[in-house]
């Protein structure tokens, strides 16, 4: 019977943790950052079609004998290595607000800092880190 009232309790909080993480704030933070994470995933796909455009034209370039000084000081931008850290920097960026507010998100349904950091991957400083809302750039 107590074990029955301990179960209740744990499901109101849950339940009431939830409610307050959406109704609260008027919308839904983890479905907002998935939304992101879409749209950065969308604007890395036609990057990753120039960058693959771009390589197959220095390719021809080299095999007709240019150098890649020559390649690289045409007019040909963005270059690749412009693509491909716009394309790290806006994963990284979507990645981390989603990760933090799936973080908040799961410590309002009553899990612990300990299970999310377990879920995640991470140690529970991280999880700690991200529930305060201070994320480290991932090479700090």
């Amino acid at each position: 019977m107590v074990k029955h009232r301990c179960v209740s309790v744990d499901v109101r909080h849950v339940i009431t943790a939830a409610a307050y993480y959406v109704t609260d704030v008027g919308t839904d933070p983890v479905l907002e950052a998935l939304d992101g994470l879409v749209r950065a995933l969308r604007e890395n796909r036609s990057r990753i079609e120039a960058t693959i455009e771009r390589a197959e034209r220095i390719r021809e370039q080299r095999e007709q004998g240019m150098s890649y000084r020559e390649i690289e000081s045409g007019v040909d931008r963005p270059l690749i290595v412009e693509l491909t850290r716009d394309n790290l920097a806006a994963l990284v960026e979507a990645g981390s607000r989603l990760r933090r507010a799936e973080a908040r998100a799961l410590h309002a349904e009553g899990m612990t800092m300990e299970q999310i950091a377990e879920l995640f991957g991470v140690t529970r400083q991280r999880v700690s880190a991200l529930l305060r809302g201070r994320e480290q750039p991932p090479d700090a």
